[in-house]
C-alpha cells in the first residue's frame, strides 16, 4: 500500500485534511445542479465545489460559473439554494455582468476614483459545462486540461442519454452524518445488499461486469452489453435498455439506470445521487430521478391522455423506495463515521468490493 493510500481515511476526522482535500477537489469536474432550474434567462443556482460556495447562472443562450463572493468585501451574492435575477451584492449593490466584471458600482468615482470598469474588480470565474440534464463545473488550475466529455469519457454519451428528459426532475436528499466518501463507497459495495437492505440471497460475481475508466467505474449486472457497446448505441440513438446500471463519477457522483415495475409493465427511471462534502463527518445527499423515454409511448389516446397523472402514482411509489434504500444506506455510514477515530490501515476488501479500490486510488492521485 503507497503512503498516499494509507491517509486514505484521515479527511473522516481530521478538519485540515478535509480542507486540504476539498481544495484538491474543486479542479475535477463536479455535479453542480440540473440544467431544467436553469431554463430561463437570469436563472441561477447555487452548489458547493471544492468546499466552496459558487453560483451558475443563464445569460441568453450561455451558462457561466464564479465564486459566491463578492470581489468588493466578499459578501456572498447568493443567499438561497437557486432564483432569477441580476447578480447585484446585497452588501453595497456592486452589480456584475455575464463576464464577472463589476460594472455597476453606487458613487464609484466619488469613493474610488475611477469609472467602474477602471476597478478591474472581478468574480472568481468557474469553468462550466453539461453532459444531459446535469451541470457542471471546475475551478481551472494551472495547467489543468481537458473537457467534461474527455473527463467522462465513455459515460459521456450514456449519461447524455440516459438524463436527457424534457420534465422537471423529482428532487430528494437530507444531510447524512458521515464523511462524503463512505456515503460514495456504499454505492460502490455490493457486498451489503442482504445485511443492509434484506436481500434474499447476494449477487453471484458472474452476474457482475465492472467496467473502469478513466477516474470513474461502474456496475453492469448482466452481459447483455459492455460499457463501450452501451456508449456506442447511445451515441446513434439505439439504446435500449434491459439491466441495472450504475455509473461513479469521481468524485461524489453516482447516476444509474433502473426499471421499476407497474402492472407488470417496466418503466426505466435515471437517479442521480451526489454526496455534498460540508465537514469531516457531515454531506449533504443529493438526489434526482426521472423516468427515461426510449421508445415513443404506444398507447391509445386514452392512455397518452392519463400518463401524466399515472407517472405521478408511479413516481411516488418510486420515491418511496428510493427513500427506503437510500435510508438503509446512510444509517450504515453514519454508524461508520462514528468508529472513524478507530479505522486504522487498509479495508479487507472482496471482489463486490473492487471498485472501492479503484476509487481510493484516484482519490489518492487527486490529492497529489
Amino acid at each position: 500500500m503507497t503512503a498516499a493510500l494509507a491517509n486514505w481515511a484521515s479527511a473522516f476526522t481530521d478538519e485540515q485534511a478535509f480542507q486540504r482535500e476539498q481544495e484538491q477537489l474543486g479542479r475535477y469536474w463536479t455535479l453542480l445542479g440540473v440544467a431544467h432550474d436553469l431554463r430561463m434567462d437570469g436563472d441561477w443556482i447555487r452548489a458547493k465545489l471544492g468546499g466552496r460556495s459558487v453560483f451558475v447562472q443563464r445569460f441568453g443562450d450561455r451558462l457561466r460559473g464564479f465564486e459566491n463572493r463578492c470581489a468588493h468585501r466578499f459578501f456572498p451574492l447568493r443567499n438561497q439554494d437557486k432564483g432569477n435575477g441580476p447578480v447585484v451584492c446585497g452588501f453595497h449593490h456592486w452589480r456584475y455582468d455575464q463576464e464577472g466584471v463589476a460594472v455597476g458600482v453606487p458613487m464609484c468615482p466619488e469613493l474610488f476614483g475611477v469609472a467602474p470598469r477602471a476597478l478591474n474588480a472581478r468574480l472568481t470565474p468557474v469553468e462550466v459545462a453539461t453532459c444531459g440534464a446535469l451541470v457542471f463545473g471546475r475551478f481551472q488550475a494551472d495547467g489543468a486540461g481537458g473537457t467534461l466529455e474527455d473527463f467522462l469519457g465513455d459515460s459521456f454519451p450514456i449519461i447524455n442519454t440516459i438524463t436527457t428528459t424534457a420534465g422537471r426532475p423529482h428532487v430528494h436528499g437530507h444531510p447524512v452524518a458521515a464523511n462524503w466518501k463512505l456515503c460514495v463507497q456504499i454505492t460502490l459495495d455490493d457486498y451489503h445488499i442482504v445485511a443492509v437492505h434484506h436481500k434474499p440471497h447476494y449477487h453471484a460475481d458472474a452476474d457482475l461486469q465492472y467496467p473502469r475508466f478513466g477516474m470513474h467505474s461502474a456496475h453492469f449486472t448482466g452481459h447483455a452489453d459492455t460499457l463501450e457497446s452501451m456508449a456506442q448505441a447511445c451515441r446513434a440513438g439505439t439504446y435500449r435498455p434491459d439491466h441495472y446500471r450504475i455509473f461513479n463519477i469521481f468524485p461524489n457522483l453516482a447516476v444509474s439506470l433502473f426499471r421499476a415495475s407497474f402492472r407488470n409493465q417496466p418503466h426505466w427511471y435515471f437517479n442521480v445521487q451526489q454526496f455534498v462534502p460540508v465537514a469531516p463527518g457531515r454531506c449533504e445527499h443529493r438526489g434526482w430521478f426521472h423516468r427515461v423515454e426510449f421508445l415513443p409511448f404506444e398507447g391509445n389516446a386514452l392512455a397518452r391522455f392519463a400518463q401524466p397523472w399515472v407517472e405521478i402514482v408511479r413516481a411516488r411509489a418510486v420515491r418511496f423506495y428510493q427513500d427506503r434504500t437510500a435510508r438503509e444506506d446512510h444509517e450504515t455510514c453514519e454508524r461508520l463515521q462514528q468508529a472513524a477515530r478507530r479505522i486504522e490501515g487498509w479495508p479487507i476488501l472482496g471482489s463486490q468490493e473492487t471498485r472501492i479500490g479503484w476509487f481510493e486510488e484516484a482519490y489518492a492521485k487527486a490529492l497529489i
